[in-house]
């Protein structure tokens, strides 16, 4: 049945209040932006949540046209246009409405923005689905954990990041230089699939087990590399100090990208401001870190049981 948007549902601006995030504390609310990854998630924000049903959420700054199926309690900036459906309509249903969406992405750019009026024109095909939503994601998605309540037995310390790291950096030659079809991952500063551009076939520059940060591109990116691999000087290294303990590399890995926000491609998070790094670390009644305490709480995040294999 070939439909128009307009007719399967009501297609309305993002909330303006949002359109400016800058202000907006760190919270449980998931905030829809103009991105292509992630399913559009610009953060986690201190807001209430203003969409409750299953909406579909349209970029139309940044990656416009990237159509994203929203199941979860949100908000939307105005960065994207929201479809809300005129009636129930089941996953299957949206997810084909959100790719074919993503088809007519081309006719709209930033000189020809998607708009209401434009996106209810277009035309919809709807097919009876033979795919499982609820099956398919069961079969690929990490099986998601109860999550524990793990309380701190001590209190809190900011140690140097230098005191549990050596930061190390690495020279490479160009990656268009490089022979191709390798094994060898080499690891840039994107901020998706690990940081992994291209598998190369080069010796690698760098031991696995270890932190990459990126300093340039997706500033203070960070990423666990499980093995040996290739950078540049755009990304750090992080090392332990002491003997390698992959939970509290997760654990400082997350303290570090945690303090991204302040910085860009404009203010670049260079190696002398990475170094100046403050890592809140758990302190036992002994006065000693914590390891234990942090161990649960690495193993209480998703997706833990089918990483843990690769420590």
């Amino acid at each position: 049945m070939i439909q128009t948007i307009d007719e399967l549902f009501t297609v309305q601006y993002g909330q303006p209040e949002y359109e400016t995030k800058e202000a907006l504390d760190e919270g449980n609310t998931i905030l829809i932006a103009s991105g292509g990854l992630d399913n559009g998630v610009y953060g986690f924000c201190n807001i209430p949540p203003f969409f409750k049903d299953t909406i579909i959420s349209v970029p139309r700054t940044g990656s416009i046209g990237q159509a994203f199926v929203q199941q979860v309690e949100c908000c939307v900036s105005s960065d994207a246009l929201v479809l809300i459906p005129r009636k129930k309509m089941d996953l299957e249903t949206l997810f084909q409405i959100a790719y074919q969406i993503r088809r007519i992405k081309w006719k709209f750019c930033y000189g020809r923005k998607i708009t209401p009026d434009r996106l209810k024109r277009e035309k919809i095909r709807i097919e009876s689905s033979k795919i499982d939503y609820k099956l398919y994601s069961k079969k690929y998605f990490p099986k998601t954990l109860q999550k524990e309540k793990i309380k701190l037995n001590g209190k809190m310390k900011l140690v140097p990041l230098i005191d549990l790291c050596d930061i190390e950096r690495k020279t490479a030659i160009p990656q268009n230089a490089m022979a191709l079809n390798g094994k060898i991952p080499y690891v840039t500063t994107s901020s998706k699939d690990n940081g992994v551009s291209e598998f190369v076939s080069e010796e690698p520059n760098s031991k696995g087990k270890c932190l990459t940060v990126a300093l340039n591109g997706s500033c203070g990116q960070v990423f666990f590399q499980f093995d040996d691999f290739i950078t540049s000087g755009d990304n750090a290294i992080l090392k332990l100090k002491e003997s390698y303990n992959p939970h509290l590399l997760f654990y400082i890995g997350y303290q570090v990208y945690h303090q991204k926000w302040g910085f860009n491609y404009y203010r670049k998070l260079s190696e002398v401001r990475l170094r100046k790094f403050m890592i809140p670390m758990p302190i036992n009644k002994k006065g000693e870190y914590d390891f234990e305490f942090i161990e649960k709480l690495v193993k209480n995040c998703f997706g833990y049981e089918d990483l843990k294999k690769f420590f």
